[in-house]
């Protein structure tokens, strides 16, 4: 089953996986069926590009943010929201529900939504409420895939901003250890104490291998920066993709 395949995890994606998935989204959605409750029913579907526990968690959001009150999840497959109102695709009242399932080997979700026990907005009986249900999927898509490649964004700025504080604190350690071996250089001038010497002489010797080992990770900071700084650039672009997606050819069904 899909839902025992995924264990949930915090959203915060490495450099590596992020590159590797982030080619794949767009909001091409379809018209399918597939067993919603235990129904079938017509939805609009898009192939799974991500965790499904991502799309419960921006469904839930989203649902908050249209509707004031959030999805939840039935423990199994599905996202439900029940007895809604959605005046943008329908006049009559239903349960909107998020569904994840597998078609062949390829993993999806799809959006239905449901007027009663066996009657749910089709393509034949309610053809124009199924073309606005499909709007309001891609609405629920280019939200999801926003918070995807924000939350990207964000953790990459984190990333960033702990390289420049280890570059600060490796440019203050290189500084006073310099300045101590300065004193140190002094201080052997005229110590005669062989044991005091030997002493001098060995913390000079930790902080010369200390500073150039510091000095050999600095540029690796930078160039991990410059690489998220690329990254970064990407995603943004990613989220004007997404939106050149959601405004062009909007009145094209996807069959």
């Amino acid at each position: 089953m899909l839902k025992s395949n995924n264990m949930k995890i915090p959203f915060c994606i490495s450099l590596i996986f992020g590159y590797a998935s982030v080619f794949g989204q767009n909001l091409t959605v379809t018209h399918s069926k597939t067993l919603v409750s235990d129904v079938t029913a017509d939805i609009w579907s898009a192939k799974l590009n991500d965790n499904f526990s991502f799309y419960e968690e921006t469904f839930e959001s989203f649902t908050k943010q249209e509707f004031g009150s959030k999805s939840r999840s039935d423990g199994k497959n599905e996202e439900i929201l029940e007895k809604v109102s959605i005046p943008q695709v329908s006049d009559k009242r239903g349960d909107l529900r998020l569904t994840f399932y597998t078609e062949g080997t390829v993993e999806k979700l799809g959006l239905s939504f449901l007027l009663g026990y066996d009657v749910w907005i089709n393509p034949n009986d309610y053809p124009d409420e199924m073309e606005r249900l499909r709007k309001f999927t891609r609405e629920y898509l280019r939200y999801h895939y926003t918070q995807y490649y924000n939350d990207m964004i964000d953790s990459d700025m984190k990333l960033i901003n702990d390289y420049k504080k280890s570059i600060e604190k490796s440019e203050k350690s290189i500084s006073s250890m310099r300045s101590q071996i300065t004193r140190n250089e002094d201080r052997l001038q005229d110590e005669t104490n062989s044991n005091r010497r030997s002493k001098l002489e060995t913390k000079n010797q930790q902080n010369k291998a200390d500073i150039e080992r510091l000095e050999a990770e600095i540029p690796e900071f930078h160039q991990k920066i410059s690489s998220l700084d690329e990254h970064i650039l990407q995603l943004k672009d990613k989220l004007k993709f997404v939106e050149e997606q959601y405004y062009a050819d909007e009145n094209t069904v996807q069959n």
